[in-house]
């Protein structure tokens, strides 16, 4: 059961080393800030301005920013880097699922990681690599423009002579343009019957005639009874020559487009500079928001924060080896008082460690509580096994896993939820083993048949209940008994524990007549802590209306019979699994011996995928249901906040952690 053991800490040092030391903090990534504004402590301090916040200020170009501009300038400047980005990685090539997935993360000192950050200026990156976007949009654009236009102009590349060159005819008045194309052609034929009109077709298209109408004279007659559309081109030459000047112009882009996109795609360092200016932006913002929950004189400054006892001592060695005797550091252990809010950090053995992610999914514990995922852990191996039992999905499963954790570099979070499904493939293999289930098929030997020993497999489903129940009490009991709550200790959780043995004591001597002295032990049990509920509840209401709230305790027998009836899912989940896998089998074998071991193997493969995918799913949930309803509820308050030290952000840039002396 194994909570961290944290301290609280308090350095005072001068305001000169402030920034220095909010870097050897976040370094170390040992130290929560505490918000010293909220704390009872530094209230009277605060309000009578013995103290305030120390400012935060920022020296961008020629221009120092101070207070809230700061990290707004930070906020803008890191999304400003994100945008960029997502802009560059649009033109690199994607590596391969696989490749990328085995890809070792990118990592660096903190040290060169500040370095980096302070020497390179993010702007100039940002611009070079937006120019070169920029540019490429741009060519982009003109191409797409010098398309069209020669897409419009193709159907008039046999026009021999320019609208410009019409206009300035003296005795004829001459028209370029279209009339749309009809079903009987109506427009077009009436249009040539004219006979004050002279009409040359240029070009016939599925939609539309390309004409030049000539008419003597100065004024041509208005041609809107035609449809008729001028053909709108303004340019010297004919289209035939723009189309060739254009068709130059758009390869000497296009090549020019290649090149800029060829130096895009190949600009992975600068994606990587971007990536890890972004990380330092990440880690400065952080520093100067951890300002605003420090106090400040004129010449010092303090700090409060948490730590790990265990990491106390290299701690002061970091700051040693920097500030020298220049910082204050005091230790002190934490009181019942900080219990609320003492940040909290699980550790537990490698094999047990996967499932604090079921705690977390609930609450991690508070700090006066025990960690309950060493409990947890064989109760949710045992009901999760049992309710997938096949050793064909408990083998695919951990093979699965296996290869994906041995030959994928997957992010943390990733890794302990597939060591997760690691562990739980072993339950899955032993309970495939004990029900004699492979793929849905019955093996040779079956210690629990599912179709003969359902009875047997109920009862064994109640008996895991029981336990889970009565160990969850036992623990709600001692947890109360260690807060000295006595009364509620017994009330809640001793009481019942000795009552449910006592109930099963009798359940036992009835069936087994030679053990008849059992239920008279069970009795005794039962009918005494049943007793003893009401008298402990009148004791501690120091009067009769105790009777009342004792009587309504003993109602939670109801309850308790209602958490055994919730672990029948247990059988009933493995028998439906088992049974689905072998319908699946069934229907396989329907198919004649060709089908069978052609598309029958197609076929087992996609049905079995999907009754593991649904078996796996009802394990993870409803085993997450028995724990936090039936175990959980017995003991278990949870709502502790997770330790959160000053630290890189980590987004892009793994850091490698090493003390200020090995830095040095």
């Amino acid at each position: 059961m194994a909570i961290s053991q944290m301290k609280k800490i308090s350095l005072i040092f001068s305001k000169e080393t402030l920034d220095a030391l909010l870097l050897v903090l976040q370094q170390s990534q040992v130290v929560q800030v505490r918000d010293i504004t909220q704390m009872t402590d530094w209230q009277e301090a605060f309000e009578t301005a013995q103290v305030n916040l120390p400012q935060i200020h920022w020296q961008e170009s020629d221009k120092e920013l101070t207070g809230e501009e700061v990290l707004s300038h930070l906020a803008k400047r890191q999304q400003s880097l994100e945008t960029t980005i997502g802009k560059l990685q649009h033109f690199i090539p994607k590596e391969g699922t696989l490749q990328s997935l085995r890809k070792a993360d990118f990592s660096m000192s903190f040290a060169k990681l500040e370095a980096f950050g302070r020497d390179n200026s993010a702007d100039v990156l940002i611009n070079r690599v937006n120019d070169k976007i920029k540019q490429n949009r741009n060519l982009e654009r003109r191409i797409a423009e010098h398309q069209a236009e020669i897409t419009r102009l193709m159907n008039w590349r046999s026009l021999e002579v320019t609208p410009k060159e019409l206009s300035h005819f003296d005795f004829v008045h001459a028209v370029v343009g279209t009339i749309p194309k009809t079903d009987d052609d109506a427009l077009y034929h009436n249009l040539k019957a004219n006979s004050a009109l002279e009409v040359q077709d240029v070009f016939s298209s599925e939609l539309e005639y390309g004409v030049i109408v000539f008419q003597s004279g100065k004024a041509m007659s208005s041609l809107d009874d035609y449809s008729f559309k001028s053909f709108d081109y303004d340019k010297n030459i004919l289209p035939a020559q723009a189309i060739s000047q254009m068709q130059d112009e758009v390869a000497t882009w296009t090549a020019e487009k290649l090149e800029v996109e060829g130096e895009l795609k190949v600009s992975q360092r600068e994606l990587q500079e971007l990536k890890v200016q972004t990380d330092y932006v990440l880690g400065l913002y952080a520093r100067q928001e951890a300002k605003k929950k420090l106090a400040s004189t004129k010449h010092l400054v303090a700090l409060e924060g948490w730590a790990e006892a265990e990491q106390i001592d290299r701690l002061k060695s970091d700051i040693q080896a920097q500030f020298g005797d220049g910082v204050f550091i005091q230790e002190l252990d934490v009181v019942e008082d900080d219990w609320e809010n003492v940040p909290i950090k699980l550790k537990n053995h490698p094999l047990i460690e996967p499932f604090e992610l079921v705690t977390e999914m609930y609450a991690l514990p508070k700090y006066y509580e025990k960690d309950p995922t060493p409990i947890l852990m064989p109760f949710y191996f045992t009901f999760f096994g049992m309710m997938v039992a096949d050793l064909g999905y408990g083998l695919f499963l951990f093979l699965a896993t296996f290869l994906a954790l041995k030959l994928f570099n997957l992010p943390k979070g990733t890794r302990r939820f597939l060591k997760f499904f690691n562990i739980l493939a072993v339950a899955v293999s032993l309970w495939g083993i004990v029900y004699g289930s492979f793929f849905g098929y019955t093996m040779p030997i079956v210690l629990l048949s599912t179709t003969t020993d359902v009875m047997t497999i109920l009862l064994l489903s109640v008996a895991f209940g029981f336990v889970t129940v009565v160990v969850g009490l036992l623990l709600g009991g001692l947890q109360k008994l260690r807060l000295k709550d006595y009364a509620e200790s017994y009330n809640s959780g001793f009481a019942w524990c000795l009552i449910l043995i006592g109930i099963l004591l009798i359940v036992l001597g009835a069936m087994f007549p030679h053990l008849l002295v059992l239920t008279t032990i069970g009795a005794v049990l039962a009918i005494a802590n049943a007793i003893g509920i009401v008298i402990v509840s009148i004791i501690q209401a120091k009067s009769l209306v105790g009777l009342g709230s004792g009587l309504y305790n003993l109602y939670n027998i109801s309850g308790y019979v209602g958490d055994l009836v919730s672990f029948t899912r247990l059988m009933a989940l493995g028998l439906s699994g088992a049974s689905i896998g072998s319908a699946f089998n069934l229907i396989v074998e329907i198919f004649p011996p060709v089908a069978r071991f052609t598309i029958g193997i197609v076929i087992f493969i996609l049905l079995h995928a999907i009754n593991i995918f649904l078996s796996l799913l009802s394990g993870y949930v409803h085993g997450a249901r028995l724990m936090f309803v039936e175990f959980f509820g017995k003991f278990y308050e949870g709502g502790g906040k997770p330790f959160r030290p000053l630290k890189s952000s980590e987004k892009y840039v793994k850091v490698t952690i090493k003390s200020q002396s090995e830095e040095n």
